[in-house]
């Protein structure tokens, strides 16, 4: 999900950034061998960026190293390839070139449009919309095309992750969505540990969780906000069992749908039989709590599985509820499961905490501000002349202003009929005999529809909005009398002389300060909060790297120890070139689709990867020289081994910003990604 960060919170940020700058250097002292990966969301960006971070980890020899991943909405997209990747010992070079593969060729507007439109619905709900045709595409062109030989029928479901012989390194897998049944995060997980699919409040048993369709658990991840309807489980899933109809175009049967909406009917508080999934954003959009809530299983180490039915709340095993209890949690002083019951606060868990994060980062919240050519900032209000005499004139006009006018055009268009019906009946137009005896049928018939049948449908249209503005205003005043019995005046007088061109700029203002609200100041408080929880840790002290997209724009030039060693190595400070990828990769809007401007070599998905790459290998410097070192030197050779191999590939991409992106492509299995090695 799209997050927005504004520029008026950068010396905030420079100092968050850099937590550990004042720190004592005794957290990470040993090898990293357990490490957790969060994947933002950020549709495109997202993806591109994490698939760069991925590669410089797995450089580094640290990707294998990887227990414990965390995805929300676009970052679900590598973090699920990844995992079946994993399961099916595929190599990373196959798992990156797969999305060089599908994201460049991939339309997305032109396929959610055409699978809308299909014969037969995208969903078996028979719904015919954004999401339940997006679900589709990511079966079809992604999870169906690179993983689909090894699965009979070519269906992905998440058995493959559940209950299949675990393969690879990954231990614990959570690709969170959002629940607007109790507005809490809704978990598709996979632990060695006990563990929830979905939460405390509405879960799923693990009968019917192995039989979701991986590309339902995408969507529902992906589902944006405004600009994606909600994913509603378990009817827009598609089911194993389901028995469709290709010619009725739709599904006669769904035993496994109906046994899950009978089992939450029964058990669920509302006896709903569905409630709506969302993106995974709207809850937390970096993957923290779910991180935190993996690490805080490895406490308890309770490892049955949960055998209740569909729906049935299973106490004190979801987020709680009090603050109180929320904050002990989040400490990681109680664990999921133990209520009240206090666990001891160890660090050898986890050795490494990586928030990969793509926030949108706005000049302003609000209002907008636009940048003109000359570099001044302009609001975003300044309108042509013609549009500036359209809101004057709307100023001027008043609802009782409007009313009249309203009326008064009805009575003409009422004359203006009656009088064309008289005419036209004058010159025989209604005689049906000259119709079809004549040639002149076709005009007269022409006649009849433009001069009475537009005029009195328009007519119609005119009367039920006058209609319809008149109830509203009787309702209005009624319960403006209720809110407030004792009236001077009858609250009529006063909405009639309300402007119209008010009441347009107090909806406009409404709407666009509401959104401000909820997907920039909520969502950046949100994201606070997330890091927040996750540096106060006392198991994770100095264990957390924060991977954001725009980091390098902020690094502090001057009065750095670190960038004074990487300067001596002749490797700071980033070279334009490298700077501007950097700043493309950041400045990227969140979007479904890849863009390419003429006559440049990189498209988008290449800047996302080389930002990636090069974001990732500054932070992890940047943690090793802050937290891993002690009166000027290392405290371990391993982890001076590791800063120095940082520092050789922050070396290269200093010299050569393409230089790694070229390696991996010339070794790629596609045709176009090895000619363009050749040629760049």
């Amino acid at each position: 999900m799209e997050q927005e960060y504004t520029g008026l919170e950068r010396q905030d940020h420079d100092t968050a950034s850099h937590p550990h700058a004042d720190a004592s250097p005794s957290a990470i002292t040993g090898r990293i061998d357990k490490i957790a990966l969060s994947l933002s969301g950020g549709g495109v960006r997202a993806v591109g960026f994490h698939l760069g971070t991925m590669g410089m980890l797995d450089r580094l020899g640290l990707l294998e190293r990887v227990e414990i991943i965390s995805t929300v909405s676009g970052g679900s997209m590598p973090g699920l390839g990844y995992a079946l990747s994993q399961r099916f010992g595929r190599t990373f070079q196959d798992f990156f070139d797969d999305f060089y593969e599908f994201l460049p060729e991939l339309n997305v507007v032109e396929e959610l449009l055409e699978r809308i439109t299909a014969r037969i619905p995208p969903a078996p709900s028979g719904r015919r919309d954004l999401i339940t045709s997006l679900a589709n595409i990511y079966h079809s062109r992604y999870f169906n095309r690179f993983f689909g030989e090894f699965v009979e029928g070519g269906t992905l479901t998440f058995d493959l992750l559940l209950d299949q012989p675990r393969q690879g390194h990954l231990k614990e897998m959570i690709f969170n969505a959002t629940e607007f049944k109790t507005g809490s995060a809704f978990r598709f997980q996979v632990s060695e540990y006990h563990c929830l699919i979905g939460n405390g409040n509405v879960s799923i048993c693990f009968e019917h969780a192995r039989k979701i369709r991986l590309a339902d658990i995408m969507a529902a991840s992906s589902c944006i906000p405004v600009g994606m309807e909600p994913l509603f489980f378990p009817d827009d899933f598609h089911w194993p069992d389901d028995r469709w109809d290709r010619r009725q175009r739709k599904v006669l049967a769904r035993p496994t749908c109906e046994e899950v909406r009978a089992a939450l009917q029964r058990n669920t508080d509302t006896r709903q039989a569905n409630f709506a999934l969302m993106d995974g954003g709207v809850y937390d959009n970096q993957g923290i709590t779910s991180t935190l809530l993996a690490l805080n299983r490895r406490k308890t180490r309770v490892t049955e599985r949960n055998t209740q039915e569909c729906g049935i709340r299973v106490t004190h095993r979801g987020d709680p509820a009090l603050p109180r209890e929320w904050a002990t949690w989040m400490t990681g002083k109680v664990t999921q499961g133990s209520h009240r019951k206090p666990v001891s606060v160890s660090s050898d868990e986890l050795d490494l905490l990586i928030i990969s994060d793509t926030p949108v980062r706005k000049a302003s919240f609000f209002p907008r501000i636009a940048f003109g050519r000359s570099g001044d900032d302009l609001p975003t209000g300044l309108s042509p002349a013609p549009v500036r005499g359209l809101q004057a004139f709307l100023n001027k006009i008043s609802l009782r202003t409007l009313n009249v006018v309203g009326w008064v055009m009805m009575v003409l268009l009422a004359w203006s009929a009656y009088l064309n019906v008289l005419e036209l009946k004058r010159l025989g137009a209604f005689d049906l005999d000259t119709w079809f005896f004549s040639m002149r049928w076709l005009t007269q018939a022409g006649l009849v529809v433009v001069q009475v049948i537009i005029p009195l449908l328009v007519l119609i249209g005119v009367l039920l909005l006058l209609v319809t503005v008149k109830v509203s205003r009787n309702r209005t005043v009624e319960a403006l009398q209720n809110v407030i019995p004792r009236w001077k005046k009858n609250p009529d007088r006063y909405l009639a002389k309300l402007r119209v061109g008010n009441l347009m700029r107090m909806a406009s203002l409404r709407a666009t300060s509401t959104s401000a609200l909820t997907s920039t100041i909520y969502m950046n408080r949100i994201r606070g909060l997330g890091y927040s929880t996750a540096y106060s840790r006392a198991d994770l002290r100095d264990r957390v790297v924060c991977n954001e997209i725009f980091t390098l724009q902020d690094a502090p030039s001057a009065q750095d120890p670190l960038h004074a060693e990487l300067a001596r190595r002749q490797a700071w400070p980033p070279p334009p070139e490298l700077a501007r990828i950097v700043d493309r990769a950041a400045s990227m809007a969140t979007k479904l689709w890849l863009d390419q401007d003429p006559g440049d070599p990189l498209n988008d998905l290449d800047y996302l990867v080389i930002g990636g790459q090069a974001t990732l290998c500054y932070n992890l410097m940047r943690n090793l020289w802050d937290c891993c070192r002690r009166d000027g030197s290392f405290l371990l050779d391993e982890t001076r081994a590791l800063f120095e191999r940082a520092v050789t590939e922050w070396q290269r991409l200093a010299a050569d910003p393409l230089c790694l992106l070229r390696e991996r492509k010339g070794t790629s299995r596609i045709e176009a990604c090895r000619q363009w090695a050749e040629v760049n």
